[in-house]
């Protein structure tokens, strides 16, 4: 349950916009919370300043929802939803149009986040924000994927020779495309090899089920893998986004919609116990469901979710550092995340040794022929300490 004087006095930096935020996301699970909803909305002193806001948390969907609840909508916000709404429909729509291109050609495809999960948590693609599509197949079928995307007229971010495609296959874990307005990430891996990412892809296709999608109908993961993803991106992101805690929230919240048992035994078999704690704790703490039984008392134990949730909690609303202090934050964040060392020690192995991305200045620093591209993991190390070592050392 929010206690929103209780987070007033811990930090008293946070507005009284910030505390609406709060008890929107609460609103849905606590009668406290839809009440001072209620009272905070008739005071709101900078409105602009909320819908900004709002909207960089991904809350404006439900943002309006809260305000139509208790009749106070506002017309700034009703075609700032509106666009969005438009916005998604659209890309739902392309989403179907790709999904039967890939599966004419054979091509078994999975969607997830974006439209696929503003549908299964919310009920409507409309309830949530998202700018891009992205769709899981397996590995055998990147390179045919690929080709669909490029024929339907979309265009790769990058190019590579064949070589360094395939050693980039191997390393990473999406291609990202672009036609108009549309962005595709193409998925073969939930996550590269620095994020040494509990969820295998290879493990999710047995356990695929089918859903329907604006009357369609497409393949989908099982909830208990969705969840998981959904903890280990947060994770990954320190969890800066509202909106992530609000769809975990609005899962765990449903009656019966996940098997605990089974998700307990996936989390702790792929070394994600720690990350399912933390969504579980900040699904708790920010938006009032109480966490599940099955698993309540080792949440209630592990004391380093505890710290990270109440870190996340504390920095939602937090001026958002430059580039490379952030990714400095977020990779230390993901490291505490994790509660095997064995993930810890691959993350940061991997992390000094990943080839450079294509979009990286490695590639044109080094210029390396493929048949020497292993080096660059020698060399990797010696960019990122003149580019991110030196400057956290000087301050």
């Amino acid at each position: 349950m929010i206690n929103a004087t209780k987070m007033q006095q811990e930090t008293p930096d946070r507005t009284a916009e910030h505390e609406l935020l709060l008890c929107c996301a609460a609103a849905g699970n606590d009668d406290a919370a839809r009440a001072q909803f209620a009272r905070l909305s008739q005071h709101v002193a900078d409105w602009d300043y909320l819908l900004t806001t709002a909207e960089l948390h991904g809350m404006l969907p439900l943002l309006r929802k809260r305000l139509e609840d208790i009749g106070a909508m506002r017309p700034d916000l009703l075609r700032a939803t509106l666009r969005n709404a438009g916005h998604n429909l659209a890309l739902t729509g392309e989403l179907l149009g790709i999904i039967s291109v890939l599966e004419k050609a054979g091509i078994e495809c999975v969607p997830f986040k974006g439209p696929a999960l503003a549908d299964q948590v919310f009920g409507s693609v409309a309830m949530r924000q998202f700018c891009d599509i992205d769709i899981l197949v397996q590995p055998k079928d990147v390179k045919a994927a690929k080709q669909l995307l490029l024929s339907r007229g979309y265009l790769a971010e990058f190019t590579l020779t064949p070589e360094r495609e395939a050693e980039y296959i191997r390393a990473e874990h999406a291609f990202q495309f672009r036609k108009n307005e549309f962005v595709v990430e193409l998925h073969w891996s939930f996550g590269s090899k620095d994020q040494s990412f509990p969820l295998a892809a290879a493990d999710v296709w047995p356990r695929l089920v089918n859903r329907t999608l604006q009357g369609r109908s497409i393949r989908a993961l099982s909830t208990e893998d969705l969840f998981l993803y959904l903890c280990m991106h947060g994770a990954k992101h320190a969890w800066e986004r509202l909106e992530w805690i609000c769809s975990l929230a609005e899962i765990a919240g449903k009656k019966d919609a996940v098997n605990w048992a089974r998700m307990t035994a996936l989390a702790r078999r792929t070394g994600a116990l720690r990350g399912l704690h933390l969504g579980l704790l900040l699904a708790q703490d920010v938006c009032a469901v109480p966490l599940p039984t099955a698993v309540a008392a080792d949440a209630i134990r592990d004391r380093e979710a505890h710290r990270l949730a109440e870190q996340a909690r504390d920095q939602l609303f937090s001026t958002r550092p430059a580039h490379t202090a952030r990714e400095f934050m977020r990779h230390r964040y993901l490291l505490k995340s994790r509660e095997r060392l064995t993930d810890r020690a691959r993350i940061i192995f991997f992390s000094c040794s990943r080839i450079p991305h294509p979009l990286a200045r490695d590639w044109d620093l080094f210029r390396l022929p493929a048949s020497l591209s292993f080096l660059y993991y020698l060399l990797r190390p010696i960019r990122l300490f003149r580019d991110y070592g030196l400057r956290l050392l000087q301050g």
